[in-house]
């Protein structure tokens, strides 16, 4: 039991370590991340693809995108909240939440240019 747990700290701190040294551990789907990354009326469909890359869903016309849907991937949540889950007790409420937490980012567009975006979430 004492290896278990203490196995799941050290892979916990290394993978932590790992995220901060690679500059891995913002968020860009943060709302701070958000308002600096997307402008409304200024940022443009290649704009978003360079920070959020390919959309999941677009909406598009003649004269370009609507309407972008990202399905936020909590992949590096979801590797911490793997690891966390070799801890007792506390690994099951973090791996739990992770596997039940889904986020979208809408983004609408007009004139090539953005005029609104929102970040949802729901919990399955």
């Amino acid at each position: 039991m004492l290896k278990k747990l203490l196995f799941a700290v050290v892979v916990c701190v290394s993978l932590s370590a790992c995220e901060t040294m690679g500059g891995a551990g913002t968020d860009k789907f943060s709302s701070a991340a958000l308002k600096e990354n997307i402008k409304i009326g200024v940022s443009t469909p290649q704009d978003i693809r360079a920070i959020y890359g390919v959309p999941d869903y677009t909406d598009d016309d003649s004269t370009g995108p609507r309407y972008w849907a990202y399905d936020v991937d909590d992949a590096k949540n979801s590797i911490i909240g793997s690891a966390a889950s070799f801890i007792p007790l506390a690994g099951i409420s973090t791996a739990t939440n992770q596997m039940t937490r889904d986020r979208t980012l809408s983004i609408f567009f007009e004139n090539n240019r953005v005029t609104n975006y929102s970040l949802s979430e729901s919990r399955r």
